[in-house]
């Protein structure tokens, strides 16, 4: 009975116009966002790593290793960006030179 009313009250010839005058539906296009969301993301997770070999650091080794298995956790990530960036003496028969910040 309430369906009868509803349909008898229900114009079909506006609603045939208002659906050929709606716009098309969103067909993407644009920027890929999600593939280049995943590349900034692996390019951040490994940037420790990337910072050590091109710093050609001598814990490289040892920095992958912290970055790819522990840097999933927050503390693993800043633990392998420290170990980047942290004083390395030289080997043996190499001559430490001294560096002021801010000169080259």
């Amino acid at each position: 009975m309430i369906l009868l009313r509803v349909t008898q009250g229900f114009d079909t010839a506006a609603r045939a116009t208002s659906l050929a005058d709606a716009p098309a539906p969103y067909s993407g296009g644009g920027l890929p966002k999600g593939g280049i969301m995943i590349v900034i993301s692996v390019a951040l997770y490994v940037l420790p790593t990337l910072l050590a070999w091109k710093g050609g650091n001598r814990r490289l080794g040892r920095i992958a290793l912290v970055n790819l298995l522990l840097g999933w956790t927050v503390i693993g990530w800043i633990a392998a960006m420290v170990m980047t960036f942290i004083y390395t003496p030289p080997s043996d028969g190499e001559q430490d030179v001294p560096h002021t910040p801010g000169q080259s």
